[in-house]
Order: C-alpha cells, then sequence, then structure tokens
C-alpha cells in the first residue's frame, strides 16, 4: 500500500488538499453540494504557515499510538497497513485522544461530535489530498 509523503519546500498553502479532503468525505462527494451539507465534511488534514514556512498538520500513524491508548471506548484502530483510523461511529467524542495525540493530528468535528483524524482515505484507490496537490508537494511513497 503507498503512502503519502509531504514536501514541505514545494508547499505554497494553497489548501488544495483541505479542500479536497473535506470533498472525499462528504456524502455528495460533489464540491458544490458538498458545501451546503448538514453536517459539513471536515477535513482530516491541516496546512498552515508556520514562522513563515508550510507546515502540514497530519495523522504520524504512529507505532505506539498515544490516541489509541487514550482512548476509552474501543474506537480507534490501528491497521495492519500501519493507518491509524478513527471509528465516527465508535466515538463518544470525548475528545481525550485530541488530547493524548503529540502532533495534533487529530480534529474534534463539533457538528457530528466525534473526532477525526486523516484515514489516508482507506477504501479508495488514492488519497484526494495527493491527487489534488498541484505542486507535488504531496507526493506517493512506498512504505518502508
Amino acid at each position: 500500500m503507498l503512502k503519502k509523503k509531504y514536501i514541505k519546500d514545494k508547499c505554497v498553502t494553497c489548501k488544495q488538499c483541505m479542500i479536497a479532503c473535506a470533498v472525499r468525505h462528504s456524502a455528495s462527494k460533489d464540491i458544490y453540494t458538498a458545501i451546503s451539507e448538514v453536517p459539513r465534511s471536515s477535513y482530516r488534514l491541516q496546512v498552515s504557515t508556520r514562522k513563515e514556512r508550510p507546515h502540514m498538520t497530519v495523522c504520524q500513524n504512529c507505532a505506539k499510538p498515544k490516541c489509541m491508548e487514550a482512548c476509552k471506548y474501543g474506537a480507534i484502530t490501528k491497521y495492519e497497513d500501519g493507518n491509524v483510523v478513527i471509528d465516527q461511529v465508535a466515538c463518544t467524542g470525548c475528545w481525550d485522544c485530541v488530547g493524548a495525540c503529540p502532533f495534533g493530528a487529530i480534529s474534534m468535528d463539533t457538528e457530528l461530535m466525534v473526532a477525526i483524524n486523516c484515514d489516508d482515505c482507506r477504501g479508495y484507490q488514492d488519497m484526494a489530498c495527493v491527487t489534488a496537490c498541484k505542486t507535488q508537494a504531496l507526493v506517493y511513497t512506498e512504505p518502508r
């Protein structure tokens, strides 16, 4: 399974990856319809500027995920391929995982009252963020 790699020197913080992520995780999968969906779709990664340089906050798929240890409800799973994914049906919205993540990669979806993180577009052939990145700051790489 391919993984994504972030090359910060190529990132121009256009946030196309964030938009593509939100659309991929929307009910309609259409940008024009997704904008007005209720509940509104959320992106699972964050691109920002830190010290005048691009920075991406995304799940690091830790070897021993602190978020998974913090989840009392078993809503977080680490799969054999290395992905750490939050089951939004099992999530109770206690936010313990948000505080436990050392990378700040888990967000609170306050409309759905669940925690969300990057799932590497699990179940799809491609990752929306990589496909949307026109500067190739996000590229596919072979897993280690």
